[in-house]
């Protein structure tokens, strides 16, 4: 029985995981939408750091760790700290409510991988 149940989990979990299908498109229109404000489509600086090549430096697990929350991030991980640090404004990246939804930061991830 216990082992039917795990098996049922695991089945479950696979099955939200796959069905969620990054959409690089998608992913642009949230980035027009919420980022650009605030971050440019190459290395340079706006209140936040360009995020060209961000996907070359960090891996899609810690940028979506870093999208769902910021601030947390910030305080457990070096390399966001150093971009906190680093920050000509002194911001640190809000929480974004459609960051919330793992599709949409799916999504947002599969862009960010277009810009070099």
């Amino acid at each position: 029985m216990f082992n039917k149940l795990i098996l049922g989990c695991v089945l479950s979990i696979f099955a939200v995981t796959t069905a969620i299908a990054a959409d690089a498109e998608a992913g642009k229109k949230i980035y027009d939408q919420s980022c650009t404000y605030c971050h440019k489509s190459n290395y340079d600086e706006k209140f936040g750091p360009g995020l060209a090549g961000i996907m070359e430096r960090r891996d899609a697990v810690w940028v979506d760790k870093f999208l769902l929350n910021p601030a947390e991030m910030i305080k457990s991980d070096e390399y966001a700290q150093t971009l906190k640090e680093g920050n000509s404004y002194n911001l640190t990246m809000p929480s974004l409510p459609e960051m919330k939804d793992p599709a949409k930061r799916a999504d947002v991830i599969e862009y960010l991988k277009t810009i070099q």
